[in-house]
């Protein structure tokens, strides 16, 4: 849901992602062309994965290979609607971000 300090937060298969308030996506009518979210290139490879987030909660990153990382949303820098992101996890070659999970904190 969008509340109050949503983000949207994008995984690409190559490790890279980046957090985007959510009030920088339009909302879109009929006949709409769409909205850019992320530059896809060769270094950022596909979107695996969107989710709309909040600061306080954690991303786990699975790789094909089964290497996990987890790590707080607010860790990830906010970035505009069009860039590409920072790198979240460094894979090995051959290996891709396969699943995205994103978890609330425990006390």
């Amino acid at each position: 849901s969008l509340r109050q300090n949503s983000e949207v937060l994008t995984v690409t298969a190559e490790g890279y992602g980046k957090r985007t308030e959510a009030g920088e996506y339009r909302i879109q009518t009929r006949g709409g062309k769409g909205l850019i979210n992320l530059k896809v290139t060769d270094k950022t490879g596909d979107v695996i994965g969107l989710r709309v987030v909040h600061p306080d909660q954690e991303l786990m990153l699975i790789t094909e290979d089964g290497i996990v990382i987890r790590t707080t949303i607010s860790d990830i820098r906010n970035t505009g609607r069009n860039a590409s992101g920072v790198k979240l996890i460094t894979t090995n070659e051959g290996d891709k971000v396969a699943s995205m999970a994103v978890l609330d904190q425990k006390d």
